[in-house]
């Protein structure tokens, strides 16, 4: 099986530096333009997809919708386990809301991020149970060397759903970075014994002519 996991384009609270959370927002101007530019560039290198899931939150939905339309594809199946991590009380908040009012989530260490249990969300290994249930349905129904998936969803879960992918144990900190429509496509087989994704390639949406708007506001 290959996975091809993308994040959504830039939603209009990424623009504003906002925590989404599960918190829904549509996609900005930019973050429509990297779809297209995303689809295109699917359609030109012939990529075909036996499956296609999206997160049910807008900016997910709106992303692979332009995907989907851009390969000629059925709309993709909504998955709710896509749905990026539940931040509590965080979301909705600006870096400088967050810094006033919960300074200790901008002051834990690498280990603590992930985690929003302190603050009425998901705890890290919730996620973690989520996105690993998650894969084990795949494995069941999409374990054939043909077959190719498309899941869109969020920089959280996606950066939490590659560790379950390709890690065995799987760590709590891992360094990559998820950009709006960001592209990054794993290859599962079995490996003595263990099925296990091997990362072929991580896509930057800048490499295939869109602005990525990384650096414009603060990142969580």
């Amino acid at each position: 099986m290959e996975l091809l996991i993308v994040r959504h384009g830039e939603s209009v609270a990424n623009a504003e530096g906002r925590m989404q959370g599960q918190e829904d927002y549509p996609l900005s101007d930019l973050g429509q333009r990297q779809a297209a530019v995303l689809g295109r560039f699917l359609r030109s290198r012939e990529f075909r997809f036996d499956a296609c899931y999206t997160s049910p939150l807008t900016r997910a939905r709106a992303t692979a919708l332009a995907l989907t339309s851009a390969l000629g594809l059925p709309e993709a199946e909504l998955e709710p386990a896509l749905s990026e991590l539940h931040a509590g009380s965080l979301q909705g908040l600006t870096r400088a809301e967050i810094d006033a009012q919960f300074p200790s989530f901008l002051r834990r260490g690498l280990s603590g991020l992930g985690d929003f249990a302190e603050y009425g969300g998901e705890s890290y290994d919730d996620v973690q149970l989520r996105v690993q249930a998650l894969v084990e349905r795949w494995h069941h129904r999409h374990l054939v060397d043909a077959h190719r998936v498309l899941a869109v969803a969020h920089g959280g879960v996606n950066f939490q759903l590659l560790k379950a992918l390709v890690c065995d144990p799987v760590p709590r900190v891992m360094s990559v970075n998820f950009g709006n429509c960001s592209a990054t496509l794993v290859r599962v087989r079995e490996r003595r014994g263990v099925y296990l994704g091997e990362l072929v390639f991580h896509l930057p949406v800048d490499l295939l002519g869109a602005a990525s708007g990384e650096g414009l506001v603060g990142v969580f």
